[in-house]
């Protein structure tokens, strides 16, 4: 697959930028000519959040309108650089009618590569809530998740990098907080699994590895962009349009 990307963008607007500069520097590419066609669409994205926990209008018209648009631009795949907007994938697949990556099942396929058995999940209540993870989680991995004080705190490292707080105070605070908490949990490691999380992500400050679901993702689309059709070695995850359900 060789066509352009397509990203929906929105989802949050600087987790969509985010990926988008990871999958540039993850590229290897030396001169412009190199580096992957992409297609960015962001719309003002209702939150899922609200929708999924019945306080706030579905984002699905104006999701179902971005992938419309990014394929109508010429995309002939799609990327949602959010795990809980996955929520939505099988609609959002439906609509533009093209292959949609899958943030999910790749994180699942890294934990079991890196044989991670009990990660502690870092995500937005609704992708902790829905287990929205779960499905793509074998051989034995176990989640481990914040309590509900402690996820109250994930939220609020997540909400201070969607307006735009001072990366590099985040990134210490979760550092701290990450240290502090992970042994608790009896965690071999810890994913990233909401997508603004990376954007402060601690890097080598941290005890335990980590799983970034931007750089996941990010280097999923480049497996399966850079592989020749048919090598079924150097492809990734990209399924057909199956509809599914949350």
């Amino acid at each position: 697959m060789t066509g352009a990307i397509g990203v929906v963008g929105g989802v949050g607007p600087l987790a969509a930028a985010h990926f988008y500069q990871r999958l540039l520097q993850l590229s290897g590419a030396d001169r412009d000519e190199e580096y992957p066609a992409v297609i960015l669409v962001a719309e003002r994205v209702p939150s899922r959040i609200a929708h999924l926990s019945g306080t706030g209008p579905s984002p699905l018209p104006v999701l179902m309108k971005v992938a419309r648009r990014l394929v109508a631009a010429g995309a002939e795949s799609i990327v949602i650089p959010s795990a809980t907007t996955h929520a939505y994938r099988g609609e959002i697949a439906a609509a533009g009618g093209v292959p949609v990556f899958n943030l999910l099942e790749e994180t699942g396929r890294r934990l079991g590569e890196r044989k991670y058995r009990n990660p502690l999940v870092l995500a937005t209540e609704s992708t902790v809530g829905l287990g929205l993870f779960e499905p793509y989680l074998k051989n034995g991995i176990r989640a481990r998740y914040p309590s509900v004080s402690e996820q109250h705190e994930v939220n609020g490292f997540i909400e201070a990098v969607k307006r735009g707080a001072d990366p590099e105070a985040g990134r210490r605070k979760l550092a701290l907080w990450i240290n502090e908490k992970a042994p608790h949990y009896g965690a071999d490691s810890v994913v990233l699994g909401c997508t603004e999380l990376p954007l402060i992500n601690p890097g080598g400050s941290l005890r335990l590895p980590t799983v970034d679901t931007t750089d996941v993702l990010a280097e999923a689309v480049l497996r399966r962009t850079a592989a020749p059709q048919g090598d079924e070695a150097a492809s990734t995850s990209l399924p057909i349009l199956v509809r599914k359900s949350f």
